[in-house]
């Protein structure tokens, strides 16, 4: 709670402007050819960053949004303005000044933009997350991973939503996908292992809720056994659909994937293989908020990027 209540002060910039809280070597993102701003931008002294309709629409941005911009080892958040028809769908940014010197770009230089990305954390919330490996039961540890997840979007700052879906005996929506962290974090302890492993109906219910959104979208599944209320054919149809809907699912193997009882690797690696995303297997529980907290930095833009 305590990091939530001091967000003003980690949020303060150097005499360059530039907050250090952010990551800076850490993204693979959509790059964007500098042009000149407009001239009513030149005398502000706050970054703005104008992008025609079709590059707003493809990170899902509105005028009056922010977005994080970088170039080499300088971060910049820049306030979002439309720009010029004339600029059709090519891959541009037009900058004023103010953001050019924070960035220390020129016009035709290239800048990277991180726009924010909405997701769902889909947890495995069956009786067997009641078990121990190596004296650490795996709900506890997989609530330590959910809250670092959290904090570690909270300590970027780019506006990343976040929400929370549970499969157990039944899938159950802990929260929809919000930037709120503090409230977010105080919701993790709504997970609690009952019953089997309805894994079809949580990865329907998360899809169905980030279909009808723009920009990138990602699922991380985190899971210690195999579905009980479908077979594999009926999970790897909705993975063909997230695909279609553009949606990322990220899998996570909890424990030994060789017990008879324990998750179907192959299963999660054809998950996040369908949908453009990473398998992860922890044997070690105490290393899983080391893995969310290293998904939590990375994003995938594949389906954000102008189709050539």
């Amino acid at each position: 709670m305590g990091l939530f209540s001091k967000k003003e002060e980690g949020d303060k910039r150097d005499s360059r402007g530039l907050n250090r809280n952010l990551p800076t070597a850490i993204f693979q993102s959509p790059t964007l050819h500098v042009l000149e701003g407009f001239k009513q931008d030149h005398a502000s002294s706050e970054p703005i960053i104008r992008l025609a309709k079709y590059m707003r629409d493809q990170f899902d941005v509105h005028k009056g949004d922010f977005v994080t911009l970088r170039k080499g080892d300088r971060i910049v958040r820049a306030r979002v303005d439309v720009s010029s028809a004339e600029d059709g769908t090519d891959s541009v940014a037009r900058l004023n000044p103010r953001s050019r010197e924070l960035l220390a770009a020129q016009v035709g230089d290239e800048i990277e933009i991180i726009p924010a990305e909405t997701l769902i954390l889909l947890i495995d919330t069956s009786g067997s997350m009641m078990d121990y490996i190596s004296g650490i039961q795996k709900m506890q540890a997989s609530k330590n991973a959910v809250r670092e997840f959290i904090r570690s979007k909270f300590l970027m700052g780019q506006g990343d939503r976040i929400g929370i879906v549970s499969f157990g005996e039944f899938a159950t929506f802990i929260e929809s996908p919000s930037d709120n962290y503090e409230f977010l974090e105080n919701r993790i302890d709504a997970l609690m292992p009952n019953g089997a492993t309805a894994m079809y109906e949580g990865m329907n219910m998360s899809i169905e809720n980030l279909a009808s959104r723009g920009g990138t979208k990602r699922i991380v599944l985190l899971t210690d056994g195999m579905p009980t209320t479908t077979g594999k054919m009926a999970i790897l149809n909705l993975a063909k659909q997230a695909a279609e809907k553009r949606i990322v699912i990220d899998t996570v193997g909890v424990g030994t994937p060789f017990d008879f009882m324990s998750y179907d690797e192959m299963l999660l690696r054809r998950i996040a293989s369908i949908t453009g995303g990473t398998f992860r297997r922890v044997l070690d529980v105490g290393q899983l908020s080391e893995e969310f907290r290293n998904l939590a930095l990375g994003k995938n833009y594949a389906y954000l990027l102008p189709e050539k």
